[in-house]
């Protein structure tokens, strides 16, 4: 994986199907880059639609920006996210969104698109972050990596 200290990790871990949404935060992870060099997504899962997304990574020359982990065993899922500093999802397909409560568990702060899936879970601006469109959750992960004390006060009041 090329990560190092420096870099700000957007992390989602999930099935990669195209329910999941994660050509939206590929989408955004464009033009996140754009401002932050050291913006980093990464991808743990695999899926149907894996091919789909690698190659709109590669469409967007976001190779370097984009890590894709595929599947990996369930007792090193812990490490991805205590190396991640957001975990993030845009899938409006959730019915319990485990991997939202495991994050929060974790103490990340997450920042999930607006569904009901998530009401009672996420307390916006509290314990992390509800989106509605592109252009907000661009604005939120920014605020977040340049507002440090900001994600570390969202991140301890999610656990």
């Amino acid at each position: 994986m090329k990560l190092s200290s420096n870099d700000f990790v957007i992390l989602f871990i999930g099935r990669l199907g195209k329910e999941k949404s994660v050509d939206f935060l590929i989408d955004c992870q464009k033009e996140l880059v754009k401002k932050k060099k050291n913006c980093k997504l990464v991808i743990v899962g695999d899926g149907p639609d894996a091919d789909v997304f690698y190659n709109l990574v590669k469409k967007y020359k976001l190779e370097d920006n984009v890590i894709f982990t595929g599947k990996v065993p369930w007792d090193e899922v812990p490490v991805y996210y205590q190396i991640a500093d957001v975990f993030s999802t845009a899938s409006l397909t959730e019915t319990q969104g485990l991997t939202v409560i495991e994050a929060m568990a974790s103490g990340k702060c997450v920042v999930a698109i607006n569904d009901e899936s998530f009401n009672g879970t996420i307390i916006d601006g509290l314990n992390g972050f509800l989106f509605n469109n592109k252009k907000e959750y661009q604005r939120i992960i920014e605020k977040l990596f340049f507002e440090r004390n900001l994600l570390e006060k969202v991140s301890k009041q999610a656990t």
